[in-house]
């Protein structure tokens, strides 16, 4: 696949270690909420980078980055300016919006928020009127970086309910706390009945899909 060119036109810090991009292709592109790119410097070096947003009026393609590592590549992304140009592949396929209209359940781990938020935003473009429970799960209430946007998003529209999760710094916190999976079953023990999008770690990802499984959910109906 051929790489395109994309410029940065804004950039914000969400938290301490995480940056939102949003990024202009010299081209318009074609994409759909739940697909990712590949991004980076030189096309033998490039990253997988989620999609954070359905797509938007004005064409740019938005990511949620986590330095998870403080490595040179990761330092170098992090010091860029707006204007500098990035090289692009994509966009790939991830996973999409499932057109079962069944009740939907979003589970987010850290910035597993990303793609989580695309295909919320998708179903709220569609004016999607099903329960959708948005469970969003974080070390520390820093690593919330939407949280206000969440708590705004719920309070528009009345079928959507955020649940925040905080597993570790929970001190003033009077909210959800511990594994983001294990309250989704502690809130839902029988998920016969929903369709389910998970985003996180990947041993998040296999532990969650076993324990919702057995729960009753559908392979069918479990997209991550």
């Amino acid at each position: 696949m051929s790489d395109k060119l994309v410029t940065l036109v804004h950039k914000e810090t969400l938290a301490p270690t995480i940056v939102s991009l949003l990024l202009k292709p010299q081209q318009p592109i074609q994409y759909h909420a739940g697909q990712y790119i590949m991004l980076g410097f030189d096309s033998a070096d490039l990253k997988p980078f989620s999609i954070a947003a359905a797509p938007r009026e004005d064409g740019l393609i938005e990511c949620h980055i986590r330095d998870h590592d403080n490595g040179e590549w990761m330092q170098r992304l992090f010091a860029l300016q707006t204007g500098a140009q990035l090289l692009m592949q994509g966009p790939k396929e991830q996973m999409k919006v499932a057109d079962n209209h069944k009740p939907v359940i979003f589970v987010a781990g850290g910035t597993g928020f990303a793609p989580m938020k695309a295909l919320l935003e998708e179903l709220i473009r569609q004016q999607a009127g099903m329960p959708i429970d948005f469970y969003w799960g974080a070390r520390c209430k820093d690593d919330l970086y939407m949280h206000q946007q969440m708590i705004d998003l719920s309070q528009k529209h009345p079928n959507i309910e955020y649940i925040p999760v905080i597993s570790d710094e929970v001190e003033n916190w009077n909210g959800a706390k511990g594994l983001v999976h294990k309250q989704v079953l502690q809130d839902h023990p029988h998920l016969e009945k929903y369709q389910v999008y998970l985003c996180g770690p990947w041993a998040m990802q296999q532990t969650a899909k076993a324990d919702f499984i057995e729960a009753g959910l559908s392979p069918d109906n479990f997209v991550a």
